[in-house]
């Protein structure tokens, strides 16, 4: 028990020392590069398949290594979403019910990331629920935020979906009627309007406060004039179990409104998103959003303005704007070094895929909420701030605390090992995940000198292993 405290106060030294240097300011990241994609490594197989989903199988890694980054991205998007794998969640060996409580809706989603067949769909519908961030804190009933998880969902299943696209996501999201609860859209009524909607359409969701060259985007008489054009939507509640969006005529404001630079008369929600997507705006500021999500680097001014283009022209369809997002080498940058952290959720899900344990308790709640991600709970209308503002003392504690206790679920058999031996078992039990050299170095390090006079230290011996390669500083990046 000492050498595994001892070991993990080194782990969060070292965290924090990577979180300084993540604080970096991202440069901006080549179209070319010197990484092959013809042909890809092992180290690239793991890359691409912890940023386009929870980590990779052996069976990817066999699959794809040697193979072009093409044909594993084409994989990855033609991958349904589909029937979950292995047994049902439980707490306490009761079934889950995510209507009754809150605990069980977010572990009722956590289960469908761990047991997806298609991780990327998940990955996908995470994004966007941080991109139309929309709170269970201030949504009832919660059936609202199951119903949006599902729409959410079908715009990032693109293989069942593959047409789909930003701006008929945009207005399917804009009459949910969980957006119209969280930001007051059911109030927007003609003589009385409600901004809230109108100003993050345009400040978060379709184009950004600001341009390249640091002019603003819209102005406050833009959210009060989309506001307008919003006005009549209710939450229709007949049905308890199932509350939906209806729009009431009288509570409309008809007539011309002046919104970024035309006056015209904008009365649907179709003409609003039509506005705002045919913006100057609107394409770069989708664009950088998705490929913040996987690469780190911005992209340079002849990438963003290549990838925007593309989008633009193919009707603001994803698909497409994945492939390319996903295939260029800019994802492969640092990789020698992982420099993305992992989100709490990323990070927990893909550990519990490579120990292949599920939701038996409440625990990944728990941890969750203390390492700072909460699906169905953003902190605010602009989701989580991802990267280095996820790592600090308590959250790396509440990481290497989670490791810790998810490792001692699996059964590990004593053994009588080298310290080497001790440490390629540890590390092959938890999925073989990128380590530095240094890294190797200390853990055999510690294994070599971990007593080993019973069995029962041999086997603690290999769960503070196990724990530290998932728990410690490296297993924090992607």
């Amino acid at each position: 028990m000492t050498a595994q405290v001892k070991t993990s106060r080194q782990a969060l030294l070292r965290v924090k020392r990577r979180r300084h240097r993540l604080h970096v300011p991202p440069k901006p990241a080549a179209s070319g590069g010197s990484v092959t994609l013809s042909a890809m490594t092992p180290l690239m197989v793991d890359r691409l398949f912890w940023r386009a989903g929870f980590g990779p199988t052996p069976e990817a890694r066999a699959t794809w290594t040697g193979k072009p980054v093409a044909d594993a991205v084409e994989g990855i998007l033609s991958t349904k979403h589909g029937a979950m794998v292995g047994p049902e969640p439980t707490i306490d060996n009761n079934p889950l019910d995510p209507i009754a409580d809150d605990v069980d809706l977010v572990l009722n989603w956590v289960d469908v990331m761990i047991r997806t067949p298609a991780p990327f769909v998940e990955r996908m519908t995470l994004f966007w629920h941080r991109h139309w961030a929309t709170s269970r804190q201030d949504v009832s009933p919660p059936q609202l935020m199951l119903r949006q998880n599902a729409l959410l969902r079908k715009y990032s299943d693109l293989a069942t979906n593959a047409d789909a696209d930003f701006r008929t996501m945009a207005i399917e999201l804009t009459e949910d009627p969980a957006m119209l609860r969280y930001l007051n859209g059911e109030q927007n009524s003609a003589g009385a309007p409600n901004e809230n909607y109108g100003r993050e359409v345009m400040e978060l969701f379709a184009l950004g406060v600001t341009g390249p060259t640091g002019l603003p985007n819209y102005s406050e008489d833009d959210v009060k004039q989309i506001a307008k054009a919003l006005t009549g939507w209710v939450i229709d509640e007949g049905d308890p179990n199932q509350p939906v969006a209806r729009f009431v005529q009288s509570r409309h404001q008809f007539g011309p409104k002046a919104v970024l630079g035309e006056i015209k008369r904008i009365e649907t929600t179709q003409q609003v998103i039509d506005h705002l997507t045919k913006q100057a705006a609107h394409a770069p500021h989708l664009v950088q959003r998705l490929w913040h999500e996987f690469i780190v680097p911005a992209p340079d001014a002849a990438t963003l303005a290549d990838l925007s283009k593309s989008y633009v022209d193919s009707g603001f369809k994803l698909r497409p704007l994945m492939q390319k997002i996903l295939t260029n080498p800019a994802l492969f940058s640092s990789i020698d070094e992982p420099d993305m952290v992992k989100p709490p959720v990323i990070f927990l899900v893909g550990m519990y895929r490579s120990l292949g344990i599920g939701i038996v308790n409440r625990d990944a709640y728990d941890y969750l909420e203390d390492m700072g991600q909460l699906p169905y709970f953003p902190p605010t209308v602009a989701g989580w701030e991802y990267g280095p503002p996820f790592l600090n003392t308590n959250t790396a504690l509440a990481r290497f605390g989670a490791a810790s206790k998810a490792v001692a679920r699996a059964t590990v058999e004593d053994a009588v090992e080298t310290p080497q031996g001790a440490f390629e078992r540890a590390w092959a039990a938890v999925g073989q995940p990128w380590l530095a050299e240094t890294s190797r170095s200390g853990l055999v390090a510690y294994a070599t000198g971990a007593s080993l006079s019973t069995k029962q230290k041999r086997v603690a011996r290999q769960l503070v292993l196990r724990s530290m390669i998932l728990g410690g500083p490296d297993g924090q990046v992607m």
